[in-house]
């Protein structure tokens, strides 16, 4: 996995649908939904990439799913 050009559209998509869950998705909560997509990742690459590099990308998706269902929200509400 740590070759993220190679391996970029598989692993969001395994992020998108981890973060996509029932008991997640309506989430805001970045370490939450950053949780939710590690331990996908992990399932997927556990023997083939470190920790640091699965953590590292989960949380920069997770940070961006949470931005745009914060600005979601806000515009409902609007």
């Amino acid at each position: 996995m740590c070759d993220l050009a190679k391996e970029r559209i598989r692993i969001d998509s395994i992020l998108a649908e981890a973060m996509n869950q029932n008991l997640v998705r309506t989430s805001i909560d970045e370490i939450e939904l950053a949780g939710y997509g590690l331990a996908a990742l992990r399932s997927h690459y556990a023997l083939t990439c470190p920790d640091e590099c699965m953590r590292k990308r989960c949380d920069e998706f997770a940070a961006i799913v949470a931005l745009s269902r914060r600005m979601q929200l806000a515009q409902q509400m609007a």
